[in-house]
C-alpha cells in the first residue's frame, strides 16, 4: 500500500498535538463533549483548546483562534456551527495542520446549500493539503495515541478496526465490543466523506500495525470500482468484514438524509 496515504493520516490517528476548536467547558456541548473524553481516555499529547470567549477550559489555557497557539499543531477538531468552518480551516491552513476531523453537521446531508459549504471547505483543505474526517460525523478512537473524540465510552485497546458511516451504529458497536470483552485498535464515523473516502481509510489500516482485522458499516458508496480494487488488495492482508445498510426503500431514503449518501440497488452492492 501507498506510504503516501500513511503520512497524510498519521497526523489524524497518531497526532501529538490536538486544537479543539469550539471547545467549551459545557459538556453538553460537542466542544465540551469532545475535550471530556480525550481527557478520559489519556491523550499522550498536547491539547489545545480554542475559543475567542474563554480564558480557560478544563483548565488549559484557552486561545482566541488557532493562529495564536505558539506550538505547532499536527490535527484540528472543529466543533464550530458550519457556516463558520470554511473561515477556521482557511486560519487552520495557515497554521499548518495537516489533519482534521469535522464533527460538525448541516453540509451536504441538508440539500444544496449544505453541499456549496462542504464543498468550499474542502477546496480550502485541499489547498493546505489538510485531510480530514467527515463532516457530520461523531469522531473518532485511536488506541496507539489513547485519543477518544467520540461521544461513547473509550474502547477497550484491541485488533479490529471499525469504520462505520453511521456514528450511532457505531456507538452501538463500540458498547457491544465493552460487554463481549474485545477491543478495537481504531473507531472511525466517517460521516459525508467530503474528503477521506472509505477507500482511504482502508489503504490506511492495511498497513496500520495496531489492526488485524477491519470492518466496515457501508450505507452508501462513493466510488464502487475504487473501493472494490481497495478492499480486494487490502483483503489480502487482512481480513475485511462488510455490513451494508440501506438495503430497504426506507433504509435508502435515511441513508440519503444522514450521511449524504445515495445507497443504490442493493442488488448491485
Amino acid at each position: 500500500m501507498s506510504t503516501n496515504i500513511v503520512e497524510q493520516l498519521d497526523p489524524i490517528f497518531k497526532p501529538k498535538s490536538i486544537a479543539i476548536i469550539g471547545a467549551s467547558n459545557d459538556p453538553t456541548k460537542w466542544g465540551g463533549r469532545v475535550l471530556k473524553r480525550l481527557l478520559e481516555s489519556r491523550f499522550r499529547g498536547k491539547i489545545y483548546p480554542v475559543n475567542p470567549k474563554q480564558i480557560e477550559i478544563s483548565g488549559f489555557r484557552a486561545y482566541p483562534d488557532i493562529l495564536d497557539i505558539p506550538d505547532s499543531v499536527d490535527l484540528a477538531v472543529f466543533t464550530v456551527r458550519a457556516a463558520a468552518l470554511p473561515g477556521v480551516m482557511r486560519n487552520s491552513v495557515k497554521k499548518g495542520v495537516k489533519g482534521g476531523i469535522v464533527i460538525s453537521a448541516d453540509f451536504a446531508e441538508t440539500g444544496d446549500e449544505g453541499q456549496a459549504l462542504q464543498d468550499e471547505t474542502v477546496k480550502i483543505a485541499r489547498s493546505g493539503g489538510i485531510r480530514f474526517v467527515g463532516p457530520n460525523g461523531n469522531g473518532v478512537w485511536s488506541s496507539s495515541v489513547g485519543m477518544n473524540m467520540t461521544p461513547f465510552p473509550t474502547p477497550l485497546a484491541g485488533a479490529m478496526a471499525f469504520v462505520s458511516q453511521s456514528g450511532m451504529f457505531g456507538g452501538l458497536a463500540t458498547r457491544s465490543s465493552w460487554a463481549k470483552g474485545f477491543g478495537m485498535s481504531k473507531f472511525i464515523s466517517i460521516g459525508n466523506q467530503a474528503d477521506l473516502t472509505m477507500s482511504d481509510y482502508l489503504s490506511y489500516l492495511a498497513v496500520d500495525e495496531d489492526t488485524h482485522v477491519i470492518a466496515l458499516y457501508l450505507e452508501g458508496v462513493k466510488d464502487g470500482r475504487n473501493l472494490i480494487k481497495t478492499a480486494a488488495e487490502v483483503s489480502k492482508i487482512k481480513p475485511v468484514l462488510v455490513m451494508k445498510g440501506g438495503s430497504s426503500k426506507l433504509g435508502a431514503r435515511a441513508t440519503l438524509s444522514h450521511t449524504a449518501s445515495i445507497a443504490g440497488e442493493d442488488k448491485i452492492f
